[in-house]
């Protein structure tokens, strides 16, 4: 009987943190025709101007030994009548690339992205708009506290 008990309260915790989440998005528009959406909850933290997060966009791809990048562009669009911002990618999924000679013709698997960075704030997800195929990942940046001088030249 208590197992019961337990195993409902813990189906009732995890339904209350899906209902939680689905009123969090409600707002935000829902992926439309050729788009994924992403949602990045955020941890609280005590100084959340100290941090900042780097959104990437991107694809796994097969590459050689250059720097890659994709070519996009990423656009901030507001939620009408909340004040949301929310995050959208587009790009037909070129990539650009040094042009350096490699030693070995060899291809490795690498995660190719465009970046953007943007105010952390646990209070709200951090939706992100991209174009079926890719995927979204990110990190979080904290800034130090040691502040430097600059020099007058």
């Amino acid at each position: 009987m208590k197992h019961i008990i337990l195993l409902l309260l813990l189906w009732g915790a995890g339904m209350t943190a899906v209902h939680s989440q689905d009123k969090e998005l409600k707002p935000f528009p829902k992926a439309w025709k050729g788009v994924e959406r992403y949602v990045i909850q955020l941890p609280a933290k005590d100084t959340e101007d100290n941090y900042q997060v780097e959104i990437m966009a991107g694809k796994t791809m097969k590459v050689d030994c250059n720097h890659h990048g994709l070519i996009g562009s990423w656009a901030a669009k507001d939620v009408k009548g909340w004040g949301y911002t929310y995050y959208q990618y587009t790009s037909a999924g070129k990539v650009r690339s040094t042009m350096m000679a490699c030693p070995d013709k060899t291809l490795q698997d690498k995660f190719i992205a465009d970046t953007k960075l943007v105010r952390y704030n646990s209070k709200l997800p951090i939706v992100v708009y991209v174009p079926k195929g890719f995927s979204v990942k990110y990190k979080i940046w904290e800034r130090g506290n040691q502040e430097m001088d600059a020099e007058i030249k």
